[in-house]
């Protein structure tokens, strides 16, 4: 690494990472959007790509990694900011479909500072800004000067108080909601919807791909037959048109126009086929009509081309299959419904024995997930993720999944056992025997700690 990379992320890695705490302070991240904003505009951004927002529970990372595949494969340069990093840092800042340079991060992140430097003398005793504050400033700054058409924004943390809400989109999009968070969005549904709903600008479209199988969901009175712990955390029919209601209210107040989308259809589906993962559909279906609204282009040709960009996009440890023979697969899944979506993709696999190995951090559902994942392994380990202050112990989720355990058959309950231990877990992979199949799921930070294990 040259000198100035090491100096670049050292400036970046020495402010307050919200990412590491074990509680997010929401509310505090909502005081400096301000100073954020005022030191963005300082910055010297010589020209306006169109941008796109995008928030949502769950698949908001892989709908920007779709739209940004049909974008690109259009003849347009683009930009997209998405977090966590599996890596490195050049991967938050992808221009072209491809991590930027590490020389190109180092330049940016060293003028970033310069200007910070400047900045906080002519506004000084502000709260400091933090490292995805920083993250985004500096992803602005990248994309302008490599000169992008299209940005691309990931949310990181809700939306109303997210560091990315300084945009000035030309298209917002909110791909699903569900229980997550609660600590720091709220208890109910709408509540959430509320803070996700945050990023909805006045007069600027908005495209929500949450009423996606709103008939599917179970209604409220079926919560009883459901094990208590699960109770909570299960979106019904009900408390779905609720938040549905709110993102409508939000939409007409701001005089946004909204696109609502109630179904996936069959290109989406077909150009999805051969994901890992139901939800891929849906985002795939969210994508295309994102691409529809920017260009208002919907014919055909251009869609059957929008399709083939879909199918051929990259979607690191969302489902990757990393190695064949053993199969192992890499999933970023940390909601009880993306673990039930990689489930039902578990069944295509005619492994002789199936073994899990499960993280998660302290703010997600592992009970639920691992009720969701459980019956579809032979084996489940649980593990911890290594220098994850935020990460549960590995006896936390035991306790987590006897919990789980009590409320399958007994045909369904799976060997569990734990090993802290990522590196010498990643030695027992490599031994697995080539017709056994390895799912790694609970968290992107483990995909991207055993995906360098593996490597290593």
């Amino acid at each position: 690494m040259t000198r100035n990379y090491e100096r670049g992320i050292a400036f970046l890695e020495n402010r307050t990472n919200y990412e590491r705490f074990r509680s997010i302070p929401y509310g505090r991240m909502g005081e400096n959007l301000s100073r954020l904003s005022r030191f963005v505009d300082s910055l010297p951004l010589r020209r306006r790509a169109r941008t796109v927002h995008i928030a949502g529970t769950k698949g908001k990372g892989t709908v920007a990694l779709f739209l940004e595949k049909i974008f690109r494969d259009e003849g347009v340069r683009t930009g997209l900011f998405t977090s966590p990093h599996l890596f490195a840092w050049e991967e938050r800042f992808a221009l072209n479909g491809f991590p930027c340079s590490p020389d190109d991060l180092a330049e940016t992140l060293l003028e970033l500072e310069e200007r910070l430097a400047a900045f906080e003398r002519t506004e000084p005793g502000g709260p400091p800004l933090t490292v995805f504050e920083l993250s985004v400033a500096a992803a602005l700054l990248l994309f302008d000067r490599k000169e992008c058409g299209l940005i691309l924004l990931e949310t990181g943390l809700g939306g109303q108080n997210d560091a990315t809400n300084i945009c000035s989109p030309d298209l917002t999009v909110l791909t699903s909601l569900g229980y997550e968070h609660q600590a720091q969005l709220g208890r109910s549904l709408a509540e959430i919807a509320a803070e996700k709903g945050g990023i909805i600008k006045p007069n600027v479209p908005v495209l929500s791909g949450i009423g996606i199988g709103l008939d599917l969901l179970p209604p409220e009175p079926t919560l009883v037959s459901l094990p208590e712990f699960l109770r909570e955390k299960t979106v019904t029919r009900e408390a779905m048109s609720r938040a549905l209601s709110v993102i409508r209210r939000i939409a007409a107040d701001r005089g946004a126009p909204l696109t609502e989308l109630t179904r996936i259809g069959p290109d989406a589906a077909a150009a999805a086929e051969d994901r890992i993962g139901s939800a891929q559909k849906r985002n795939a279906q969210i994508a295309l009509s994102a691409a529809e609204l920017l260009t208002g282009r919907s014919d055909q040709a251009g869609r059957r081309a929008r399709c083939a960009s879909v199918a051929s996009a990259l979607l690191p440890a969302r489902g990757e299959i990393i190695r064949r023979r053993p199969t192992v697969i890499i999933d970023g899944a940390h909601t009880r419904d993306s673990a039930a979506s990689l489930a039902a993709g578990i069944d295509r696999f005619g492994a002789a024995r199936r073994t899990l190995v499960f993280a998660a951090l302290a703010d997600k559902d592992a009970e639920g997930m691992l009720w969701e994942l459980m019956p579809k392994f032979n084996e489940v380990v649980l593990t911890e993720i290594p220098e994850t202050p935020r990460s549960l112990s590995a006896g936390e989720l035991a306790r987590c999944a006897r919990k789980a355990a009590a409320f399958l058959p007994p045909e369904r309950i799976p060997t569990i056992e734990t090993e802290p231990d990522l590196f010498r877990l990643a030695e027992r992979v490599r031994s697995l025997p080539a017709d056994e199949l390895l799912c790694v799921t609970g968290s992107f930070y483990l995909a991207a700690r055993m995906s360098a294990a593996l490597k290593r």
